[in-house]
């Protein structure tokens, strides 16, 4: 080979090393910020503010350094010592003051490396039980009652069961139901809203 391609060779060899090694400096450079979800419940459900808990995770290559809800380090607390660097971190808070409306959490990660992932997560209260209208209770004869009502919410009325047996529908802010069910002394009609509040009725 000729001295001239030998230098050539040389210098390619030589680039390709180099190119090979600042590849590598970089991959092993934290370049990705942390991964943060909420698992439940999921943004913009409503909700009654009964045992209302947010439930999530957060997760890095190199580790978590902190998990802050709205300005406060969650790892600060003794329910989370030693998890503080873990790769993989669930984690649980609640709202404090909750008042009906809506409500947004602003949850921020911190890698070692000092990368931040925010995500906010939004909440919809709802304190305010669904309203029962029994239009008519009638005895049809034979053991049997016809049930004519009309449920309500601000938001939507997700269930109606009558005597245990639910109805079927699409939920909503309102829904009117007829029926003949069987009568019974302990009956109960029971309406439900998205957030979890509910109101009952006796039938007898």
């Amino acid at each position: 080979m000729a001295p001239d391609s030998r230098r050539r060779a040389l210098f390619f060899i030589v680039a390709i090393a180099s190119a090979l090694l600042l590849s590598s400096c970089l991959l092993r450079d934290d370049s990705l910020a942390p991964v943060v979800a909420i698992r439940e419940p999921a943004s913009g459900t409503t909700r009654t503010t009964e045992s209302l808990r947010i439930v999530g995770y957060a997760m890095d290559d190199e580790g978590i350094a902190s998990i802050e809800v709205d300005g406060t380090d969650l790892l600060d607390f003794d329910v989370y010592s030693g998890e503080r660097g873990k790769r993989f971190i669930e984690f649980v808070f609640t709202i404090p003051n909750l008042s009906e409306g809506e409500t947004t959490s602003q949850i921020v990660v911190r890698d070692v490396k000092g990368r931040t992932s925010t995500l906010l997560h939004t909440l919809r209260i709802d304190v305010t039980p669904p309203s029962l209208e029994l239009v008519e209770v009638r005895d049809v004869g034979e053991g049997q009652l016809r049930v004519e009502g009309i449920a309500r919410d601000d938001v939507a009325v997700s269930a109606i069961r009558i005597n245990e047996v639910p109805l079927q529908f699409a939920a909503s802010p309102e829904h009117r139901f007829a029926l003949v069910v069987t009568a019974n002394r302990e009956a109960l009609i029971v309406v439900e809203d998205s957030a979890g509040n509910r109101v009952e009725r006796s039938l007898e």
